[in-house]
């Protein structure tokens, strides 16, 4: 029986939502979705509709995914989530998949590659890149890439601190204590071999680690 799916998608630029809802419409049936363009909207969406799968952006208004993703697997375990975006594959693919995730799709890939992944993600089967595979059949190498060695909390400071926010600011966003934050931020610069925020911004760029 082919069951309708309920669809929560999740990207801060409409014309990617619209993009991938012209792709779905084409080649998948039996589907509606829901639109949403912040982790709030994710939230509300998943209380107010039943959702069947989630297809999440990592950059989105008010926060990166990577902040309630554990929040989200808690609440809705049974919800099977796909990450497309723009972030690093090589820093973020295995780190979501840790997480929760059961895909991880770039936003690079062409659209053959992406009516791939959205078929085995409709499956119940999980979708990475044959690029991102072989990073996780490697052995962790986090000197190649300093970022690998960032912690989730970390990660998400450091994108708050990439937008430009203060230590006090990022304390009230992630409601916890700014000493703490600052541990954190001062972990992330030794970490990276930074001393300011302008080489902070220059080893991310190099990276390709985007703030929302």
């Amino acid at each position: 029986m082919n069951i309708q799916k309920q669809i929560l998608l999740a990207d801060d630029h409409v014309i990617i939502r619209r993009g991938m809802k012209v792709l779905m419409d084409n080649y998948f049936k039996r589907e509606t979705i829901i639109e949403a363009d912040s982790t709030a909207q994710i939230l509300e969406a998943l209380k107010e509709y039943p959702i069947t799968h989630m297809i999440l952006d990592m950059q989105l208004q008010d926060a990166n995914v990577i902040e309630i993703l554990p929040q989200l697997r808690t609440l809705y375990p049974n919800i099977p989530i796909l990450i497309y975006t723009m972030s690093a594959e090589d820093v973020f693919g295995n780190r979501m998949l840790q997480m929760g995730a059961q895909s991880f799709l770039s936003k690079q890939s062409d659209e053959q590659e992406v009516i791939k992944a959205l078929d085995l993600f409709f499956q119940g089967r999980p979708y990475v890149s044959t690029h991102l595979q072989e990073l996780m059949n490697q052995s962790t190498n986090t000197h190649a890439n300093p970022l690998l060695s960032l912690s989730d909390r970390e990660l998400s400071v450091l994108n708050r601190l990439l937008k430009g926010e203060t230590v006090k600011e990022i304390s009230q966003q992630l409601d916890i204590k700014a000493t703490t934050v600052a541990t954190y931020k001062a972990r992330i610069f030794e970490k990276l071999s930074v001393s300011n925020i302008i080489d902070l911004q220059n080893i991310s760029e190099l990276y390709k680690f985007k703030s929302s």
